[in-house]
């Protein structure tokens, strides 16, 4: 009869996540390196702390210095532990050796300068220079973090101060004539705006000498004006009329919009033809909406503007539902602007400083813009000429907006 034998337990599992929190507090397993915190917890890391600390502060830090160059050989994937290693080279408590504290500094540099850390490359740097004013190797990455950073003549002045030291260092020679390309192509670059900037304000005058001669009314409200004055601001009428101020192209959120515009819509002058045109703005305040016109010559003619938009073969906008908006049946208006007629364009206030109401002038189908813009009373407002837009279909509405103007 066999007798049983007795079965002997094995280990019990481990938890993985457990069993790779202990691999890693091992030293040969560990994948970054260990805080003194480590250390107090683990005998094995606590043995080797204890040796990386032996011996006189000097030792240490060298150390340290050396095993930051090994990580450093490494490559990338140490980079940071390389930074940490010449840290606690340069933390070791009584370091009394200026040299070494500099190579320190100057290899964390160096570090640093393969990260892109330009501003701690810098910091180091200068740390490396006070110890010691002739460590080219601090003036030489100085200068290429500085070159990184488009700071070219501070650059250049740490390569000459290198090269005044040692003639004939090839990196910091070379440097130094990357330095100077780039300066060349800079100032090239700096030329090419300054002349840009001429060539436009030169365009600039000549478009609203242009302007002026042709007898066109132009006013700028709240900033500068195309010829760089400071023009007056208009007033803003009460709460209550906001709406209002809208239809009349006023009111934070049309100045909003319009300053937003102006930017990239402006007139034009053809240096070919003489012709100008100008942004034109359309309101249909029936609908509070508008259309922009960019550029709208001041030869062409309203009613060939309001077949392009408005004829019978064009489709009707999403919000005109009764399809009143036709060519053949909108009247045109421009609102006069008594307002903008005090000195230098600013508001010739009505009583308790509100606006001063306008009148509403009917522009003809076959006008051309240069006809109303030649009007005594129509005023081109920060380069845009604006127009209402008013069904005669919408009677009941246009008889209201209307009378507002005092117009039968």
């Amino acid at each position: 009869m066999t007798t049983p034998q007795k079965v002997v337990a094995g280990p019990a599992e481990r938890d993985v996540a457990e069993l790779d929190r202990t691999l890693r507090s091992t030293p040969l397993f560990m994948t970054q390196l260990p805080t003194a915190g480590d250390a107090a917890a683990n005998d094995a890391l606590n043995a080797l702390h204890a040796l990386l600390y032996d011996g006189d502060p000097n030792e240490v830090a060298l150390n340290f210095k050396n095993q930051g160059n090994e990580a450093f050989r490494e490559g990338p994937r140490r980079y940071r532990d390389a930074i940490e290693f010449y840290s606690k080279g340069l933390a070791v408590d009584g370091l009394k050796d200026p040299p070494l504290t500099a190579v320190l500094y100057v290899n964390r540099a160096a570090v640093n300068l393969e990260l892109g850390n330009y501003r701690k490359v810098l910091q180091d740097c200068a740390a490396a220079l006070r110890i010691d004013p002739r460590a080219t190797k601090a003036l030489y990455r100085s200068a290429r973090a500085l070159l990184a950073l488009d700071m070219l003549a501070e650059a250049k002045d740490c390569l000459e101060r290198g090269l005044a030291i040692d003639p004939v260092n090839k990196g910091m020679r070379d440097a130094l004539a990357a330095v100077v390309k780039r300066q060349e192509q800079q100032a090239k670059a700096d030329e090419r705006r300054r002349e840009e900037e001429a060539r436009r304000q030169t365009e600039e005058k000549e478009l609203w000498d242009t302007i002026a001669a042709r007898g066109y009314n132009a006013v700028f409200t709240n900033h500068k004006n195309n010829r760089g004055e400071a023009s007056s601001s208009t007033s803003e009428d009460s709460d209550s009329d906001a709406d209002d101020n809208w239809r009349r192209g006023r009111g934070p959120r049309a100045q909003a919009w319009a300053g937003t515009w102006t930017e990239s819509h402006r007139p034009t002058l053809d240096a070919n033809t003489g012709q100008l045109a100008f942004p034109v703005l359309f309101l249909y305040p029936e609908h509070s909406e508008s259309d922009l016109v960019a550029a709208f010559g001041e030869q062409d003619r309203f009613g060939d503007h309001l077949e392009a938009m408005f004829g019978d073969d064009v489709a009707p906008a999403g919000w005109d539902a009764a399809r009143a908006y036709r060519a053949s049946g909108l009247e045109v208006y421009f609102e006069t602007r008594p307002d903008l007629d005090g000195d230098g364009g600013g508001v010739a206030g009505g009583r308790n400083g509100r606006r001063q109401r306008g009148r509403l002038l009917k522009v003809g189908r076959r006008s051309r813009l240069l006809d109303v813009l030649r009007h005594p009373d129509f005023r081109l407002v920060d380069g845009f000429a604006t127009f209402f837009v008013v069904p005669v279909a919408a009677a009941a509405f246009r008889a209201e907006f209307l009378a507002r103007y005092g117009n039968p």
